[in-house]
């Protein structure tokens, strides 16, 4: 595959996953106005969309940036240095959204959400934008 391609697909897939991660964050975040069989249902199914589609996408984005900076030669460059940083950031926002998703569904929530899971839109996007900043720049 060449390199037009391989950062068409990355880019592709990091989209889909940083836009699973806000849907997650949002339903995390609004869980207790959706409180009903209903909003449990929906969450159910966001659920389900994390894992199925978003995971996915996370795996592909992991997989065509890590050949991408191989063969590039960036792994020595500090802007991908701290991209990575983001990175696994936003992997570790994915595992605590998918164990919180999967606690609201089954009524087990804990009561104040911890301020991480609360505040995970907002994280989100700030490291998606920052990553995407460095990215583009390459300031160093």
């Amino acid at each position: 595959m060449d390199y037009a391609a391989l950062k068409l697909l990355h880019v592709t897939a990091a989209a889909a996953w940083v836009s699973g991660l806000l849907g997650a964050a949002l339903g995390v975040a609004l869980h207790r106005a959706m409180d009903s069989a209903a909003g449990r249902s929906v969450l159910a199914s966001l659920r389900s969309w994390h894992r199925w589609v978003t995971t996915p996408a996370m795996l592909v984005v992991l997989g065509c940036g890590g050949y991408i900076a191989l063969q590039a030669g960036w792994i020595v460059m500090h802007w991908l240095q701290i991209k990575l940083v983001l990175v696994a950031s936003l992997v570790v926002m994915q595992v605590l959204l998918d164990h919180a998703l999967g606690r609201i569904v089954r009524a087990q929530a804990p009561s104040p959400l911890p301020m991480v899971l609360r505040q995970a839109a907002l994280l989100t996007l700030l490291a998606a934008l920052a990553i995407v900043g460095l990215a583009l720049a390459k300031p160093f």
